[in-house]
């Protein structure tokens, strides 16, 4: 993973600490059969470059993405509303406050 993150020239440093204080959720995945966590994306702002963190099951890195300053990842296929949405944003909040 560090060489990946080295070919893009992302800050190592900053991008490996978690944050969850001052980066911004872009995404959570959950399966849709039993509801459990899977991934999030996070939008990460170093300087004046944005990039996007995904982390998965065990708080492992997956990819950084290096992304446009206006990228915020609301798709056709986001799912911003209804049961399993309030679903995964309760698990959500219970992470957050267990950090």
């Amino acid at each position: 993973m560090t060489e990946r993150l080295d070919q893009r020239g992302a800050p190592l440093d900053t991008l490996t600490r978690f944050d969850p204080e001052s980066w911004e959720l872009v995404s959570a995945e959950v399966r849709t059969d039993t509801g459990k966590w899977v991934k999030s994306t996070w939008r990460v702002r170093t300087g004046e470059h944005f990039w996007w963190v995904v982390i998965g099951l065990g708080n492992a890195l997956v990819t950084v993405i290096d992304v446009d300053a206006q990228r915020k990842g609301m798709g056709e296929g986001i799912v911003t509303g209804g049961p399993l949405y309030a679903y995964v944003a309760a698990v959500n909040a219970t992470l957050m406050r267990s950090t």
